[in-house]
């Protein structure tokens, strides 16, 4: 398979990768510049740029920022640094990969609405998805990137969640809830949020323990959602619950102090 479609195939799917271009090349190098070998986070790769020594260590050195928004520059003399008896002088680019992040929203709602224009805003991919057509529809979410309607027990597996993945429950009824909830949590996400009072949240904690979630899992839920702003419109909700978003995504501590397992 090309790199490229492979690129493009793993961006799809979520998943991460490392793109290792040969920008220079002096002497007896065994790849000239232009080279290129793609590093996938499992360690496998796709392509070559020299083989050996060299490949080794720009694999070793790929892993490293794997998953990440780094990018790094390397520089070997083949000989001295890596005793490759070819000798010559190689520069590598290495730039990480890394799959979009997506605003997965369940319920189309007011709440749902107004949290899909925010993340547009934001540079999300937007997914919108509720079991009702008035609500789900284009019309109502020209801003989303996908709306899908239909049975939430149907759309799930069809789904595609990463570690890039920010999932938003503000369905119409608590048992939608709890059935993506039991669902999503068992898959890979960055946030998931539930709304919900504090009594909805903590029966549906304990219907999840009392089915073997382990604890630590259901610790990784924010519910009830949203950053302790005082909102109270619709609107407000959707940005609390966006404030909070960010927080994940920068790994800022406000969004954690809330957490079930941070609560002292």
């Amino acid at each position: 398979m090309d790199i490229f479609q492979e690129i493009v195939r793993a961006k799809n799917k979520g998943e991460s990768a490392v793109l290792a271009t040969v920008v220079d090349s002096k002497g007896s190098a065994p790849r000239t510049a232009g080279a290129r070998m793609l590093i996938k986070k499992d360690g496998t790769i796709l392509g070559s740029i020299g083989g050996g020594a060299i490949e080794k260590t720009v694999v070793d050195e790929a892993m490293k920022i794997a998953g990440t928004v780094q990018t790094k520059l390397l520089a070997y003399d083949l000989g001295k640094d890596l005793s490759m008896s070819c000798g010559g002088r190689m520069t590598i680019f290495l730039e990480s990969l890394i799959p979009p992040s997506q605003l997965i929203i369940f319920g189309a709602g007011h709440i749902g609405t107004a949290l899909a224009q925010l993340g547009k805003l934001l540079d999300f991919h937007v997914i919108v998805i509720d079991n009702r057509s008035e609500f789900a529809n284009t019309e109502r979410l020209p801003f989303a990137d996908e709306v899908i309607v239909g049975n939430y027990g149907d759309i799930l597996p069809e789904l595609s969640f990463h570690q890039q993945s920010f999932i938003v429950l503000v369905t119409h009824r608590h048992v939608h809830d709890q059935e993506i909830l039991e669902y999503c949590i068992q898959h890979p996400f960055k946030y998931l949020g539930m709304i919900g009072s504090k009594t909805k949240v903590a029966k549906t904690f304990q219907q999840l323990h009392d089915k073997g979630v382990k604890d630590e899992k259901i610790h990784r839920v924010h519910s009830p959602i949203g950053l302790d702003i005082g909102a109270d419109t619709p609107a407000e909700i959707a940005v609390a619950i966006v404030a909070e978003i960010i927080a994940v995504k920068t790994n800022t501590n406000a969004a954690f102090s809330k957490l079930p397992g941070n609560n002292k």
